[in-house]
Parts: C-alpha cells; structure tokens; sequence
C-alpha cells in the first residue's frame, strides 16, 4: 500500500482524531495537513506504512504540534493571529459564569479530557494530588487542563 492509498483509506479516522486532539478547534483540519505535509517529506515514509505505524505517527505529530507553544505548527498557524486565543485561562477578569454552557461545552469533549478535567475543577486538586489519585503522570495531567482551560475559555 503506497502512502496515498493509505490516507484514502484511513482520512476521515484521522480527521476524527484531529478533531479530539484541537477540541473541534477551526484549525483542526490544518493541523491534520501540516501533519501530513511533514511526514510525506521523511526518508523512511513507506516503512512507516509498511509496519502499519501511519496513523501512530500521524497522531504523534498532531498531539506534539498542537500542544507545544514553540513549534512550526503554533508560529504558522496561530501566533500573531488575534482570533485565536492562547492565553491562559486563569488570566481572564472574573465574569459570571453560565454553567450550563460551561457543561454543554465540556460534553462536547472526548471523555478522558472531560473527565479529567471534572475531577481536577470539582475535587479541589493540584495536578499533583490527582496525578497520586489517579496514576497519570502529572505532565499528562498538566497538558489536558490547560488544553480544555483554552478551549473553554475560546468558547465562551
């Protein structure tokens, strides 16, 4: 299977997946292209879809490229562009908030970043204590809040 034939078969699996990764974010089919963009270019591209690894290392990308505030993705993409909000969350004034829009936007989320995110807002935690509670590493948890801290702070 040559690497065409690959994306033919496996597009919308990937679109589904950038969309999860972005939290349904307007850039989520961009980052899914320059994902593409980047591997079509490595030296060892039809090894990668011979082991069957495409879609792994596709993701990879989008996850790594999508989280990180230094990367190609962030400088093409997002920074200097004044729509797209990257500040942190805790940083907005303190508004009255609407808690039912606050849940209807983190029902829109995959489960473990809902999820994870309810225990840290809910049980009074550090990333610390919920990384002793529930054995996720606490850089994994750190990512997650802040990835939905931004998302909700984008929607509302």
């Amino acid at each position: 299977m040559t690497f065409n034939q690959y994306l033919e078969q496996d597009y919308s699996a990937l679109v589904e997946a950038t969309d999860k990764i972005t939290g349904h974010n307007e850039l989520a089919l961009d980052l899914l292209h320059y994902a593409i963009e980047e591997v079509s270019s490595k030296s060892n591209l039809q090894e990668i879809v011979d082991s069957g690894g495409m879609r792994f290392y596709l993701i990879r990308i989008m996850i790594t490229q999508w989280r990180s505030q230094t990367g190609p993705f962030y400088k093409q993409f997002i920074k200097g562009h004044d729509d797209i909000d990257t500040h942190d969350f805790t940083e907005t004034e303190p508004e009255k908030l609407d808690i039912k829009r606050i849940n209807g936007l983190l029902d829109q989320l995959n489960w473990y970043d809902r999820t994870l995110f309810k225990l840290f807002a809910e049980g009074n935690h550090t990333y610390s204590s919920l990384s002793r509670e529930t054995k996720i590493p606490r850089t994994s948890i750190s990512l997650t809040i802040n990835r939905v801290r931004r998302y909700l702070k984008q929607n509302i």
